[in-house]
């Protein structure tokens, strides 16, 4: 009995270890500690409901468990090979897809249940808009993210690689449009415009990133400007 206890208490003290191990090596570990922190602190200040904390805990450990994992991966394939290799370069890069996906979805989460909320916290501009609105941007950032991603695959296997739709113009051009659409605002729709316009110019630098880049925000405006037609 006590050697199986003692077995048990090391197999906790490995874990901790594990854990403590990736919070003092790995940066994003430690960003993700310390937006779990302020998410923590923020439902204990909010009248949140049992449902809504429990869905922000299954967030938060789901993003912690994947980088975790993308950890293990990183140190197993450095174990094997100090060489790049292009297999490995798999491995790592769809590791660090399972961790971006994961901290998307806990963004998306997170707005959704605070936002209801963010009277006591004194923006009372934000009151009276519409919280289905706050879902269906959130579900057209993502839907914009997706296709986004399905393009460049599809493009990348018919060899068509200067035609891969930019993620970062694709994302922001959706979210320009659909604010310039929600805010009805002249000033703050040419202050977006001339942001937009700002990127652009510094990515256009890169004549190699040039294509890519346009595809982008075409698709972002596309997607946004059909998306709130439906809406």
């Amino acid at each position: 009995m006590m050697i199986w206890l003692s077995k048990l208490l090391a197999s906790f003290r490995y874990a901790l270890e594990g854990l403590k191990y990736t919070l003092v090596s790995q940066r994003n570990m430690r960003i993700h500690y310390i937006a779990a922190l302020i998410v923590l602190l923020l439902s204990l200040y909010l009248p949140l409901r049992k449902v809504e904390v429990l869905i922000l805990f299954v967030c938060i450990l789901l993003v912690i468990v994947a980088e975790l994992i993308n950890t293990a991966v990183e140190a197993v394939i450095d174990l094997v090979t100090e060489e790049f290799h292009p297999l490995a370069k798999v491995a790592k890069d769809v590791a660090a897809g399972a961790v971006l996906l994961c901290s998307g979805m806990a963004v998306v989460v997170g707005v959704s249940v605070f936002y209801p909320y963010m009277g006591f916290l004194s923006l009372s501009h934000l009151e009276g808009t519409p919280y289905s609105r706050n879902i269906g941007l959130a579900a057209l950032i993502a839907f914009n993210f997706f296709l986004t991603l399905m393009i460049k695959a599809v493009a990348h296997r018919l060899g068509k690689w200067n035609w891969e739709p930019s993620m970062t113009t694709s994302l922001a051009s959706c979210i320009a449009t659909s604010l310039m659409v929600i805010v009805h605002n002249l000033l703050a729709t040419l202050l977006l415009i001339l942001l937009t316009a700002l990127m652009m110019g510094t990515i256009l630098h890169n004549k190699e990133r040039k294509n890519p880049a346009i595809l982008g925000v075409i698709l972002g405006a596309l997607v946004a400007v059909i998306a709130f037609r439906l809406m």
